[in-house]
């Protein structure tokens, strides 16, 4: 047993290094000890292979050797170890936390290149879910988050050339070419396609830096993995600009999974040697939540209430300089004017014309302000 600890007390004094140097940014002496660490933690629960009986030590130190091996991407190490501890007697709560963490194996083997090199500028995106099947997914959840991502990358690249907000008006045909996604044809064990931006000919236009849109992919996933931790103070200082701002946080919670059909939507990026992997598993509705609670000012309950109408869209106006404004018609015949702010009415609004739509709002006085707007559940699917 003394052997055991110190093992362990040895792999626990790598980890925390580990975790000092990846703080500081000394990124190879934290991938060294992360492996330290595993190879120590990994030879510690070895010794109670046998001892089924042993609990809880035994599974909690399988259960740390696997999440040491997760992070070294040893992901086959990880599923052996997780096997070898749930087929002992662990309790149950370390029991979940097992097959957890067997889940998280399994999305990062989803997202595995798995032979697949890609080029800078391409991402794999990857969905797990009950409607993904083995290489095959429903249409239209793979084909919208296609369309928010094409957008995504439009206006990012907007934005780093330091262009105002386009509410309405043509795209620069130039940038429209050059973010057009070409896509490979689907792989299996999830639902996984190679995302290649397409490279324009075209002379740079006058006066446009292409420079700063290079780096557009990067820039997108970088935002996308603050949004997906809640940071929503980090987000302010990476797109200051509100319109843009708010146009990304609702086109990512278009992108973000159901939590039922699509619980895991997953990005793989390469830049120089290394691998990158962003993961959005954060259901659509608790992202939502998260990101208003965290944004919000204080409501004033005398004077503000929230609300929610369900309705036809009917009319959608951008041709006021600072807001949108909408109608809603309910099932009783009630018109509803609601303001959008601006930065949704354009990619967020306009796609729901004259759709069965369900709008969040803060009301004051006679004025209703927009605050998120969903496509409304078919009754075939809310039952």
């Amino acid at each position: 047993m003394k052997q055991v600890n110190s093992l362990h007390q040895k792999a626990m004094d790598a980890a925390d290094q580990a975790a000092a140097a990846r703080l500081a940014g000394a990124m190879d002496d934290y991938k060294r000890l992360t492996v330290e660490a595993l190879k120590l933690e990994t030879e510690a629960a070895k010794t109670f292979a046998a001892e089924s009986n042993l609990e809880p030590t035994r599974s909690v130190l399988f259960r740390s050797a696997a999440t040491l091996a997760v992070e070294c991407q040893e992901l086959r190490v990880a599923e052996q170890l997780i096997s070898t501890a749930l087929a002992g007697n662990p309790p149950l709560e370390i029991a979940d936390e097992l097959r957890d963490l067997l889940e998280d194996v399994y999305f990062n083997r989803h997202l595995e290149l798995r032979g697949v090199k890609l080029a800078p500028g391409e991402v794999q995106m990857m969905l797990e879910g009950d409607g993904v099947g083995f290489g095959m997914t429903r249409s239209d959840e793979f084909v919208q988050r296609v369309n928010v991502l094409e957008t995504m990358l439009y206006r990012t690249a907007e934005r780093l050339l330091e262009r105002p907000f386009r509410e309405a008006g043509r795209k620069i045909k130039k940038l429209a070419k050059t973010f057009e996604l070409y896509l490979s044809v689907p792989r299996s064990a999830s639902f996984a396609v190679t995302l290649k931006l397409s490279q324009s000919n075209q002379p740079d236009l006058p006066g446009v830096d292409d420079s700063k849109s290079k780096d557009t992919m990067k820039e997108l996933l970088d935002n996308l993995e603050i949004l997906n931790k809640g940071d929503i103070r980090a987000l302010e200082r990476k797109i200051p600009d509100e319109p843009y701002r708010r146009n990304f946080i609702a086109l990512a919670e278009k992108l973000s999974p159901d939590g039922s059909d699509i619980r895991t939507v997953g990005f793989t990026s390469v830049t120089g040697t290394e691998t990158r992997k962003v993961a959005l598993a954060t259901p659509r509705k608790m992202l939502r939540e998260r990101i208003y609670r965290a944004s919000r000012r204080p409501i004033i309950k005398t004077k503000e209430k929230e609300i929610q109408i369900q309705g036809t869209l009917l009319e959608a106006d951008a041709t006021k300089e600072l807001e949108g404004l909408i109608i809603v018609r309910d099932s009783k015949g009630t018109e509803f004017k609601i303001h959008v702010p601006r930065g949704m009415m354009s990619d967020i609004v306009k796609p729901m014309f004259e759709e069965e739509v369900v709008v969040s709002a803060i009301e004051k006085s006679s004025r209703i302000d927009l605050v998120a707007i969903d496509l409304a559940e078919s009754e075939d699917k809310s039952s």
